[in-house]
C-alpha cells in the first residue's frame, strides 16, 4: 500500500509517539498484565518506563525489560484467550530481488530499515531496496500463514561512514559506537553524538616500536592516538556534504618526533548508503616548527555492494606537492571487500603508497642532483569492524 510505504519511510516519528505509555495508575498497580504482540502474557509489578523500555518486576523478584512497542495493552486483569489469539495485522515488506520479509516496522535510519520478523528477530535492509509493504491479517500464534524470508539473509553495509583510511559523508548512526581495528594494532572508535554530528579517536598503543620499513602501513597505524570529529548534512536522497576534521598531537614517532598537526577535509558523497563515491579535498597543516607548513590532497572513494552480503571499497587519496618531511607520499591507494553481517563486519583488501626514491651516485660535479624515481610499496590490508550499542 503506497500510505503505508510513505507513512513508513517519511514518518518514523509518528511510530515512536504510538508506542504504549504507562500511567500512574500502571504504576500502582501490584499485577499487571501486559499482552505482547506474539500473543504471550507477561504479569509483574511495572517499576517504570525509560524512553522506549518498560521496566517490570515479576513475582520471584526478577527484573524484566520489556521494549514498548512489543506491548499491546497493559490491563489489571489477564487477557481472555479470545484477545491473545485474534487477528493482528502483519506486514509484508517487498524487496526488490522478490524477498518478502514478515514483521513489524522497527525503525529507519539513515542506512538501514529495521523490521522485527514474527519468530522475534531482527532483520536489516537498506531503504533503496524497498519495493512496496503490505499489509494482511494473520494470527498471532501461527508464524507459517506469513511468508517469511529465506534463510539466506541479507545485511546491509552499516559502516557506510568508514571507507578503509578515509571518510565518507555518512554519519555514524545516532547513539551508536563504531568501532574498528586495523591489523590488529590501530583501534578505532566513533560515536553518533547527533544524526549529523560525531566525535572519534584512533588509538595505536604500538606505534613507534619497530620499523615500518617505508610500509604504506603507515598511512593505516598513522600516530600513536589523534581525535577527529565530523559534520554531515544530507541535501536530497542521493547527495551528502560533510567536513572531517582530525587532530594529531605531538608525539613519539620511529625515528623522530611527529609534529603537532590538524587536518580539515571537506567531504561529498553521490549515491545512498550502500552505493556511493565520496570526493574530499583537504589539507594538512603542521606546526610551526615543521618544515612543511601545509600539505593539501585530494581523496577519491567509492563504496558498492556487490553482492547480498558483500561490498567493494577503494579509498584513494592524491598529494598535491609530493615533497613532506614524512616521507614524501605522493599517493595511497587502497582496495578491499567488506563482508557485511548483522553487527560487525570484516575488511580484506590491500594497501600501495607511491613515493619517489631518490639515488645518488659518484660524480666529480657538485652541482648533479640526484635521480628520481616513482615506486610504489604494498601491504595486505585486515581490519574488524563493530557497532556497539542498541540493536
Amino acid at each position: 500500500m503506497k500510505t503505508v510505504l510513505l507513512f513508513l519511510l517519511l514518518s518514523p516519528v509518528i511510530v515512536w509517539a504510538q508506542q504504549i505509555k504507562i500511567t500512574p495508575e500502571d504504576t500502582r498497580r501490584k499485577h499487571s498484565y501486559l499482552l505482547m504482540r506474539d500473543g504471550s502474557v507477561v504479569r509483574g509489578q511495572i517499576i517504570r518506563q525509560d524512553s522506549s523500555i518498560i521496566t517490570v518486576k515479576k513475582r520471584a523478584g526478577d527484573m524484566t525489560f520489556i521494549e514498548a512497542d512489543q506491548v499491546v495493552t497493559i490491563s489489571s486483569t489477564r487477557p481472555d484467550e479470545s484477545v491473545r489469539s485474534g487477528n493482528i495485522p502483519a506486514t509484508i515488506f517487498v524487496l526488490k530481488d522478490g524477498l518478502q520479509v514478515a514483521g513489524k516496522f522497527i525503525r529507519r535510519d539513515s542506512t538501514m530499515i529495521t523490521v522485527q520478523k514474527t519468530n522475534g528477530q531482527l532483520t536489516y535492509f537498506e531503504p533503496e531496496l524497498l519495493v512496496r509493504v503490505d499489509t494482511v491479517q494473520a494470527k498471532a500464534d501461527v508464524d507459517s500463514t506469513i511468508p517469511v524470508a529465506p534463510g539466506n539473509r541479507t545485511f546491509p553495509n552499516r559502516f557506510s561512514p568508514w571507507l578503509l583510511t578515509g571518510q565518507t559523508a555518512y554519519n555514524p548512526e545516532k547513539g551508536r559506537l563504531y568501532y574498528r581495528n586495523t591489523f590488529l594494532l590501530l583501534n578505532e572508535f566513533q560515536y553518533g553524538i547527533t544524526r549529523n554530528w560525531s566525535i572519534g579517536v584512533n588509538l595505536n598503543p604500538f606505534f613507534g616500536s619497530y620499523y615500518p620499513e617505508n610500509n604504506p602501513r603507515e598511512t593505516v597505524l598513522g600516530a600513536t592516538i589523534r581525535f577527529n570529529s565530523k559534520l554531515t548534512f544530507p541535501i536530497g536522497e542521493q547527495f551528502r556534504v560533510g567536513i572531517n576534521a582530525v587532530y594529531q598531537p605531538r608525539q613519539k614517532g620511529y625515528f623522530f618526533g611527529l609534529n603537532e598537526n590538524l587536518i580539515i577535509q571537506g567531504l561529498m558523497s553521490f549515491g545512498d548508503s550502500q552505493r556511493n563515491a565520496t570526493l574530499g579535498y583537504g589539507m594538512r597543516v603542521y606546526s610551526t616548527n615543521s618544515p612543511v607548513l601545509k600539505i593539501p590532497f585530494v581523496s577519491v572513494g567509492v563504496m558498492h555492494k556487490i553482492a547480498r552480503n558483500l561490498t567493494f571499497l577503494s579509498d584513494n587519496t592524491f598529494y598535491l606537492n609530493s615533497y613532506s618531511y614524512y616521507g614524501g607520499t605522493s599517493a595511497e591507494l587502497s582496495v578491499a571487500l567488506r563482508l557485511n553481517r548483522r553487527r560487525h563486519a570484516f575488511d580484506l583488501g590491500a594497501l600501495a603508497s607511491v613515493r619517489p626514491y631518490y639515488s645518488f651516485y659518484y660524480s666529480p660535479y657538485p652541482s648533479s642532483l640526484p635521480q628520481v624515481e616513482t615506486r610504489a610499496y604494498f601491504s595486505p590490508y585486515i581490519a574488524y569492524n563493530l557497532i556497539i550499542g542498541r540493536k
